[in-house]
């Protein structure tokens, strides 16, 4: 990851309603990099150096298309997600250094899809947000901050010390206040057999010849399911999250969509209900694009769901 002539930056607040002044970072500084290295998909995938601000603009593509929005909203939107591809990419860049490069792009870091620039009707407004919001980045204390994002919360984000139990300041449990339609309810159906074969593909979670029962165990404040109990010939419990994962991986993504779910049993089926689509930390895309819509900006909407942080421009 290259620095610009290993020079660190000052940081300089950009006024939003709700963001105090910013504090000066004392013995610390965030630099930005010209360039990124990006893998592409695929075990034999090409490993490309690429500009920062490119990179920026196409992942913003990639992960969010605000169809039906108006040029207003869509300005908007495009500044929250250019902000924070930025900031979570520069924060994540040595995730896979011991394997060669910055950044994958698959969902693991950031989706990256270089074809968005040529195919996506909203390249020039994602173009011109790269341009409004270029060095913006979001901080907390002299630190960049831990930018995840999800596609929909279901009503209310949660905890990161629920989901990847470690405790985040600023990833916090905060009720999504839109209209009930902002956010889509789910249902997912699944045999016995089907959610037996899903769960015994993994050693964490591995019942044998039968599965018993799915049991919770805990929920979290925002609805999710925290801890999760599979029993059969062997049992184990495991983080919600966890369990969703597993599952997906065997039945596809659209299965388990979130953990923000009950569930019923009924003869050899289960049938899960559900909201949101996501592991529910951080950034809410679709609670985002609701508040873009009604006139909130890019301070406010990073306040929503990164409470304490500052947005700052690295010069």
């Amino acid at each position: 990851m290259d620095r610009k002539g290993g020079v660190f930056l000052g940081l300089v607040l950009l006024a939003g309603c709700g963001h105090p002044a910013v504090r000066q970072p004392t013995g610390h500084a965030i630099a930005l990099p010209d360039t990124l290295l990006v893998k592409s998909s695929g075990p034999a995938g090409p490993v490309s150096r690429v500009p920062l601000e490119q990179y920026v603009v196409i992942t913003a593509l990639s992960e969010v298309s605000p169809t039906g929005e108006s040029d207003e909203a869509v300005k908007r939107i495009f500044d929250v997600q250019t902000v924070v591809a930025r900031t979570y990419a520069v924060r994540n860049a040595g995730r896979h250094r011991q394997d060669g490069y910055d950044v994958c792009d698959t969902t693991h870091c950031q989706v990256y899809n270089p074809e968005r620039l040529r195919t996506s009707r909203f390249a020039e407004a994602a173009r011109a947000a790269g341009q409004r919001t270029k060095g913006l980045v979001v901080a907390y204390g002299a630190q960049l901050a831990e930018t995840v994002f999800h596609a929909d919360c279901g009503g209310a984000t949660t905890d990161a010390s629920d989901v990847w139990g470690r405790i985040v300041p600023y990833l916090i449990r905060r009720v999504d206040d839109l209209p009930a339609p902002t956010h889509r309810p789910w249902q997912f159906v699944a045999t016995v057999d089907q959610l037996r074969t899903a769960l015994n593909a993994d050693p964490r979670s591995t019942v044998g010849k039968r599965l018993e029962t799915i049991d919770v165990v805990a929920m979290d404040q925002s609805g999710r399911v925290r801890s999760i109990a599979v029993r059969g010939e062997t049992s184990a419990t495991l983080p919600g999250d966890t369990f969703r994962s597993i599952v997906t991986r065997t039945l596809g993504a659209r299965a388990l969509q979130s953990t923000k779910f009950t569930f019923s049993r009924r003869g050899n089926t289960y049938t899960f209900d559900g909201s949101g689509f996501g592991h529910g930390v951080g950034l809410c895309q679709r609670g985002a694009i609701a508040r873009a819509r009604r006139g909130e900006d890019l301070a406010d909407i990073i306040d929503v769901y990164y409470p304490g942080t500052e947005l700052v421009r690295v010069r």
